[in-house]
């Protein structure tokens, strides 16, 4: 059986500082809504539940008491208050002064990354490591969506629609980072992820990168562990531009960067630091083999983070 190091609860026997958050996405045409339960450690030891909201037009978090939380060990189930998140879908009823959403969303099946045990994750080999300052974990690159919210007193039908799910987890979010997701492009059915990361090691620290574009049944899995190095990254106008080599592959990502919401990240266990993110933003892809291009694509709906600058660039 194949190992896996990404799955359900992480947080079992852990102290502060810790924290662990599922995000899940729902994309219907070129709206995105997504949502992020999680929990902190604070230095007390008790945990502090929340879920994040994220919309092109809004983000908010909804905080809960540490008894409204439970995630089951042996399968993803996430219960906070009266909102649960799992395999099969979610269920929500979340009220504040701002927003009101309530309903549920049923998931088909998940599109997994491929497994080895070398890679048992999107981390490769560092997922099997205790001291990392943060884990990353992809449960599903792709499933479809049915079901309806409440959203403010305004319908949302979520049938046809795309969901993606990822989850992270640890001490703190990196220092500096870039991340991108996108699963609807315009002529092809495809999935891509990627973020890059100054990733503290023993005692010093080093520039992670981590990708994957699954397309036509192929998978191409881009890593530190695999040799991958980003060439440079530059500015375009509006857009940002990052450029990636590993072996006879060569990655382009050009995704436009205006705007975006405040979200709360983790640091040293706790929900205190502020970032921002664009749950739907433009996209252009771009993956050559031996300088022939295999695969070019636009896509929208893209979910996008810029925190801080990459080590040894300019941007």
């Amino acid at each position: 059986m194949m190992i896996t190091t990404d799955k359900f609860f992480q947080g079992e026997n852990q102290t502060s500082p810790f924290f662990e958050g599922w995000y899940f996405k729902h994309q219907i045409e070129h709206e995105v809504y997504s949502f992020i339960p999680g929990y902190s450690i604070a230095e007390n030891g008790e945990r502090c539940p929340f879920i994040q909201v994220i919309s092109h037009e809004q983000s908010e978090i909804f905080f809960f008491d540490s008894d409204q939380l439970f995630v089951a060990k042996d399968h993803l189930f996430i219960e906070i208050g009266k909102n649960t998140f799992s395999e099969k879908g979610l269920s929500l009823s979340l009220t504040s002064p701002n927003l009101t959403i309530t309903g549920t969303i049923d998931y088909g099946s998940f599109t997994p990354l491929r497994r080895t045990n070398y890679a048992p994750s999107i981390m490769g080999p560092f997922s099997y490591l205790s001291f990392m300052e943060c884990y990353h974990g992809i449960l599903s690159m792709k499933h479809s969506l049915k079901g309806q919210l409440t959203w403010n007193n305004q319908q949302i039908d979520f049938t046809h629609g795309i969901g993606y799910l990822e989850k992270d987890w640890g001490s703190s979010f990196p220092a500096t980072y870039l991340w991108a997701q996108c699963n609807q492009f315009e002529m092809i059915d495809a999935q891509f992820f990627f973020s890059a990361a100054e990733i503290p090691f023993l005692k010093g620290r080093f520039l992670g990168v981590i990708s994957v574009l699954q397309v036509n049944n192929e998978e191409y899995r881009f890593g530190t562990y695999y040799g991958a190095k980003i060439l440079s990254i530059f500015r375009k106008e509006n857009n940002l531009v990052i450029i990636m080599k590993q072996q006879q592959l060569e990655l382009t990502i050009e995704v436009q960067t205006e705007g975006g919401h405040p979200l709360m990240a983790p640091h040293q266990g706790l929900m205190n630091r502020i970032i921002r993110e664009k749950a739907s933003t433009d996209i252009t892809v771009t993956l050559q083999k031996n300088k022939e291009i295999i695969f070019k694509q636009k896509g929208n709906a893209a979910g996008f983070e810029e925190v801080g600058y990459l080590r040894g660039f300019s941007y």
